[in-house]
């Protein structure tokens, strides 16, 4: 993790964009959001670990209870909430990432 760079626990779901279901899901403190200027990355025990760059993103859209993140070098959307969602979305804002709110 890069300077200015830090890191939250919360929970995750990840979900196929298409054909429905769901291959993982598990709440706070299971999975980790760790952040800086050129990667997002998110982890779960089960679901694996996900990295996000500015090459392979397509969007971070907010969700009910988190923000949801689809890459094009997956045929996921991986969804990690928080309680405090617009707190998560200044921080990343703050490193350069953009979520639509």
């Amino acid at each position: 993790m890069g300077a200015g760079g830090f890191s939250l626990r919360g929970g995750i779901r990840v979900v196929p964009k298409v054909g429905g279901g769901v291959r993982a899901d598990s709440g706070w403190p299971m999975a980790r959001l760790r952040a800086d200027q050129d990667s997002i990355a998110l982890r779960e025990i089960w679901a694996g670990t996900l990295v996000i760059t500015v090459d392979n993103l397509v969007a971070i859209r907010r969700c009910q209870n988190g923000l949801e993140f689809e890459v094009a070098d997956r045929d996921e959307l991986w969804m990690f909430r928080t309680l405090n969602v617009d707190r998560l979305i200044t921080r990343l804002a703050a490193l350069g990432w953009t979520a639509e709110r």
